[in-house]
């Protein structure tokens, strides 16, 4: 019964986790929407009514300005001094933001737009290999490894190792951390032979 009531909060919470930022993004995109067809609704009224498809609507208008203004602030996102200054802003504000930086993790990993070297690991701490996750290369020979605690993955310790101390694996996060919250279970058959 323990099990059933375990795999219910787990499956809700995941649930939750997945769904919370998928809620938010659409809210903004709502939001964004409704202010900039405000926004061109003169504009939209001086077009020819056969104007390219019915661009002459507000909301086809505003739906065109928002993928065009996404698009020149993806330009903008890849200068350095775009990524200084959102590095900056992460770092001195955001931070402090409760589960921030857990759903802005979980939006690139789904997303798979920004480069990362976060990937599943063993890791050798003292004499046990442990479970983590290589989050970023610090040098040649040494990367840092945030080593999650069991059963709550979202606390846990930063470690900077040498490469030996570290076994990439070949496994998706998700598993790897359901493997910490389960303490090891489901884990034996990828890792024999690992270790």
């Amino acid at each position: 019964m323990k099990a059933v009531r375990q795999f219910i909060r787990d499956t809700i919470v995941g649930g939750v986790l997945f769904v919370v930022p998928i809620v938010v993004i659409l809210a903004i995109l709502g939001k964004a929407h409704r202010i900039v067809a405000g926004l061109v609704t003169p504009l939209a009224a001086k077009l020819p009514p056969d104007f390219i498809g019915g661009l002459n609507r507000p909301g086809m208008l505003a739906v065109v300005v928002l993928v065009l203004f996404c698009f020149l602030a993806g330009l903008l996102a890849k200068t350095s001094f775009a990524r200084r200054t959102s590095d900056k802003l992460e770092n001195t504000i955001l931070v402090n933001i409760p589960g921030y930086s857990m759903v802005k993790g979980m939006l690139e990993d789904v997303a798979g737009t920004v480069e990362t070297t976060r990937t599943p690991v063993l890791a050798r701490i003292e004499d046990a290999w442990q479970i983590g996750i290589a989050i970023e290369r610090i040098e040649p020979g040494h990367v840092a490894v945030f080593i999650p605690g069991s059963p709550d993955p979202k606390s846990g310790s930063v470690y900077y190792l040498t490469d030996d101390r570290v076994r990439p694996l070949d496994v998706p996060m998700r598993t790897a951390l359901q493997w910490v919250k389960t303490g090891g279970k489901g884990s034996a058959p990828t890792l024999r032979g690992k270790l």
